[in-house]
């Protein structure tokens, strides 16, 4: 009932005295969380490669006081329709013997269609075992375990495990790693920009409350990245089902301490695997969602909105944006673009959801609001020399209870009732004196409801903030 080390001699030192002597080394503190701690997240690669790293992440452990850490880990051997338990009563490595947490674990299996006990998958894994050494290293075995490995695809159901296992974890002294790697074989420089990107959408779904968004990020990336890569993440399904968790904990954060590559360390970049460490946190005060955009990356975005008009009047398609060197044009986005000319409405196209990256929506969409908007004929060439462009990149929506929740000149609105629905950007507030005008415009000139809807409990209200940014 013992799990027996898989790996030893393998992906770390066999020998007692030499893979503690390794462990020891690579547990050096670096950047220490910001905010209260809820999980690391640390690479399983070989010590050689991804020791570094993983050291780094669990240093934030050594002064923390909890009795069980979780261990949400890629599958490599198996495919899993959900969480798969381990069966055995402990993991052993050459450091001594770590006890499962067994009545987690059976609070966990009550959630049947979310985990299950699936003995083969642990057998041969990796990516748990490399992890305890770090963990012994620093408490000895005193500590508990609970291993859990993910592979599905269903980012539903991932982040329903991710939030079952956090209300297990509340009143618990507990806390979770998870396991996981990046990049997988593409050149150092590819890896870096991919990495770089999934780390900051781990951060963005953590700061917005969505580990949806983090698995769309990678669905995008991926489909720019693949010629290159096999995956953005090995532990994509973990790190969703982490996000996920550690919102439960009341976690609003994702810190990196650090990142590296496989090539860095080998000075091969031909075909590399990306590593990176880092904290689960809950940040005071909370830290604004909204992805940050600096002057010169407003400059530069403005420039694909004029590129993609541009582009349309000649082709009538809008170019194509790939992977960018820019993690945060990589990034899920609900943009609008707004033409005016002479100071006058000229058009204005958007979503309230992310479609694509921030580069592509800022294309697409400018190219859209010059030719598709249908109160306005389509832009001339003569226009566009004219014509000022002002991008707008929208936080997700939030369900507002009514309209008190309703920020004067800060929110944007979206209204909804059946099939009827409409929105104001922020910068329409200008044009109103009163919330309550704003509001009835909304209803009736944009959504086509009762002027009355936003307060008669007929229709949904949401909100949204925007970053908003115009040519000079």
């Amino acid at each position: 009932m013992t799990r027996k080390p898989a790996v030893a001699g393998k992906f770390y030192e066999a020998e007692p005295a030499e893979l503690r002597s390794a462990v020891q080394g690579y547990l050096k503190k670096g950047k220490a969380p910001s905010g209260r701690l809820a999980g690391i997240l640390a690479p399983h690669a070989g010590y050689v490669y991804s020791g570094a790293a993983a050291g780094l992440a669990f240093s934030a452990l050594k002064d923390a006081d909890f009795d069980t850490l979780v261990i949400l880990a890629t599958g490599h051997t198996m495919g899993l329709k959900n969480g798969a338990l381990s069966s055995d009563e402990a993991f052993e490595t050459p450091l001594g013997t770590l006890e499962i947490d067994d009545g987690l674990r059976r609070e966990l299996l009550g959630y049947k269609r979310l985990f299950s006990e699936t003995p083969r998958a642990h057998e041969a894994e990796h990516a748990v075992e490399v992890q305890l050494p770090f963990l012994q290293a620093l408490k000895g075995n005193r500590v508990k375990i609970v291993p859990i490995l993910f592979n599905t695809s269903d980012a539903a159901l991932l982040a329903e495990a991710g939030r079952a296992l956090g209300l297990a974890m509340r009143d618990r002294k507990a806390l979770f790693c998870v396991s996981s790697d990046l990049a997988h074989y593409p050149p150092g420089d590819i890896a870096e920009t991919s990495d770089r990107s999934v780390l900051l959408a781990l951060r963005q779904a953590m700061r917005n409350s969505s580990p949806a968004y983090f698995e769309q990020a990678n669905r995008l990336l991926y489909s720019k990245a693949s010629r290159w890569l096999d995956t953005t993440a090995c532990g994509e399904a973990a790190m969703t089902a982490g996000a996920a968790a550690a919102l439960e904990l009341g976690c609003n954060d994702f810190e990196l301490a650090l990142y590296t590559h496989s090539g860095k360390i080998s000075g091969d970049d031909s075909a590399v695997v990306g590593y990176g460490a880092g904290f689960f946190t809950e940040a005071s005060p909370r830290p604004a969602g909204a992805l940050e955009l600096d002057g010169e990356m407003r400059r530069e975005l403005l420039g694909m909105a004029r590129a993609g008009i541009a582009a349309c009047l000649k082709t009538g398609t809008s170019p194509e944006q790939g992977l960018h060197k820019r993690p945060e044009f990589n990034q899920p986005a609900a943009v609008f673009v707004t033409l005016t000319l002479g100071g006058r409405l000229r058009g204005c196209i958007g979503s309230l959801e992310p479609r694509g990256t921030l580069a592509e929506m800022a294309a697409s969409y400018a190219g859209a609001a010059a030719f598709e908007d249908p109160r306005f004929s389509p832009l001339t060439e003569a226009e566009l020399k004219k014509v000022k462009i002002e991008i707008s990149v929208l936080s997700p929506l939030r369900r507002a209870a009514g309209a008190d929740e309703v920020k004067r000149g800060e929110h944007g609105v979206y209204i909804k009732s059946g099939r009827r629905s409409g929105t104001y950007l922020p910068q329409v507030w200008e044009h109103f004196d009163r919330k309550e005008d704003f509001l009835d415009s909304l209803c009736s000139e944009k959504a086509g409801l009762s002027s009355s809807a936003w307060k008669d409990g007929s229709a949904e209200l949401y909100t949204y903030t925007v970053t908003a940014f115009n040519e000079e």
